[in-house]
């Protein structure tokens, strides 16, 4: 897994040897000012103010937020959304990485995360909106997470996606065209 440095040193129990995750409860009721761990993903192609905000409502949820982003790769996102990203993996992990509100960048996470892949990252909460995401074997991958207390919904903006920005290009097609042809003239 590819991961930008981190800044700080994870949170073990007073033991000092095994890390253990909170719950959303836990973190909501705790006093303390500990590092909470969050973990998100997406695509992020054509990076947009919706990211941004998804980002910004994880990063800011609790007063002491390290977020970790997962960026899909290229082949995961043809797999199972059916097509390539406009923008390369590189192009969309840099973009990322450039959000002010982004700790550390992975390249190459699992498209749809696990309860054991996020213990490996020593994380508390993933980070997500809670629409339902289904796989062959569940129809909602953020249900294990949902079930144990250890998901953080996000809201979804309103008009702002991957998807309305290339159906805007696609309507002023013509008119980007026209523009084209001028200056090359």
């Amino acid at each position: 897994m590819a991961a930008v440095q981190e800044k700080f040193s994870p949170r073990f129990e007073s033991s000092g040897t095994c890390w253990k995750p909170r719950t959303l409860s836990e973190v909501e009721e705790s006093k303390k000012d500990t590092v909470v761990r969050i973990y998100t993903d997406g695509v992020y192609d054509l990076f947009h103010p919706g990211h941004v905000k998804q980002l910004k409502q994880a990063k800011k949820a609790f007063p002491n937020v390290f977020l970790i982003v997962g960026v899909c790769t290229d082949e995961d996102t043809l797999k199972y959304k059916g097509c390539l990203p406009i923008m390369s993996t590189e192009e969309r992990v840099e973009m990322v990485k450039q959000c002010i509100y982004v700790d550390q960048v992975m390249a190459t996470p699992c498209f749809f995360p696990t309860i054991d892949f996020v213990n490996e990252l020593n994380v508390d909460l993933v980070a997500h909106d809670s629409l339902p995401y289904q796989l062959p074997e569940t129809d909602d991958c953020y249900a294990p997470f949902k079930d144990v207390d250890r998901f953080l919904a996000t809201e979804r903006t309103p008009m702002v996606s991957t998807t309305d920005i290339l159906n805007r290009i696609l309507g002023k097609i013509e008119t980007i065209q026209e523009r084209q042809s001028r200056r090359n003239a």
